[in-house]
């Protein structure tokens, strides 16, 4: 319908909106004035313009979950790794690339990652509910399960 709507001109589009506002019953979307089978498309109230339109619900997919945790992760790392270098640059001490070098290593495999996750966003949707709960929870636990490695390394290290 959306796409076919769109393709509609501008009084055809006004016809099919008149259609269905003769049985609507309900709330202005912009000011919540109470509307009752309005016969035009104007809301009588604060004169804004009525449109039908379709749109998809969000929904929070596994994929997302999981692309969410690959950004979140990306973040720690250029956090901690621009700690690092701060710290050592306002010190005036040389850096130390023990620290350093894990966080620039993962933060290159993880823009990999992001890109090679949004080329199989297809192939994720169409997962089995099990697979799919496993790598939204995977999403999330991501960022914690990093930061964690990369501080303990520090901390083993120091």
């Amino acid at each position: 319908m959306e796409s076919y709507y769109r393709y509609m001109n501008q009084d055809e589009q006004k016809q099919v909106t008149l259609s269905f506002l003769a049985g609507y019953d309900g709330p202005c979307p912009h000011c919540g004035f109470q509307l009752k089978h309005p016969q035009t498309n104007t809301c009588s109230e604060c004169g804004c313009r009525l449109k039908l339109a379709l749109y998809k619900r969000f929904s929070c997919s596994s994929w997302l979950l999981f692309m969410f945790g690959i950004i979140a992760t990306i973040g720690v790392c250029i956090d901690q790794a621009g700690l690092f270098f701060g710290a050592r640059i306002y010190q005036g001490a040389p850096l130390v690339w023990k620290w350093i070098l894990p966080e620039l290593i993962l933060l290159a495999f993880l823009i990999g990652a992001l890109i090679g996750w949004w080329k199989l966003k297809s192939w994720a949707m169409e997962l089995r509910p099990p697979v799919k709960i496993c790598i939204g929870i995977a999403g999330i636990l991501m960022p914690i399960f990093w930061f964690n490695v990369l501080f303990w390394l520090f901390v083993l290290t120091f």
